[in-house]
């Protein structure tokens, strides 16, 4: 991959993953989970069957912060997953059962997992349907 196509994925995804987090910040019930909000994840997205771009979400006190590149140490959370099926993950169109149960076309499960260096973390991979999917919109009748 080459480092301009690396430059245009990331600020796509971190483009994405903040808008997420702004929109969920018009809406005064999501205000309490953002602010408590306390992780530090690795976001791999996996480009090829053997490679992956990574991306690290740090979250704390309502604060977001996206990098390029992997937390080496200090971190919560390994979360990986094909770019398309991240992207439908955060709008709202594959549940997380979905997204556990379901391979990806590198024939893997579409969301996977590992702990971190600070432990198994799971309360943290069960949060984080609640920061990066996209509430539903109630439309009118």
């Amino acid at each position: 991959m080459k480092d301009s196509e690396k430059e245009n994925l990331f600020a796509t995804f971190k483009g994405v993953i903040l808008s997420i987090i702004e929109d969920k910040r018009k809406n005064p019930k999501n205000l309490k989970t953002l602010n408590n909000f306390k992780g530090r994840i690795n976001l791999g997205l996996q480009i090829e069957e053997d490679f992956y771009f990574w991306m690290s979400l740090v979250g704390e006190n309502g604060n977001f912060e996206i990098g390029q590149g992997k937390l080496e140490d200090n971190y919560d959370l390994d979360v990986m997953a094909a770019p398309e099926d991240l992207m439908f993950f955060s709008n709202g169109e594959n549940s997380i059962v979905h997204m556990v149960t379901k391979k990806n076309r590198f024939g893997l499960k579409k969301l996977r997992f590992k702990p971190g260096t600070t432990g198994r973390n799971l309360g943290l991979l069960l949060k984080l349907p609640k920061i990066l999917v996209l509430d539903k919109i109630k439309q009118p009748k």
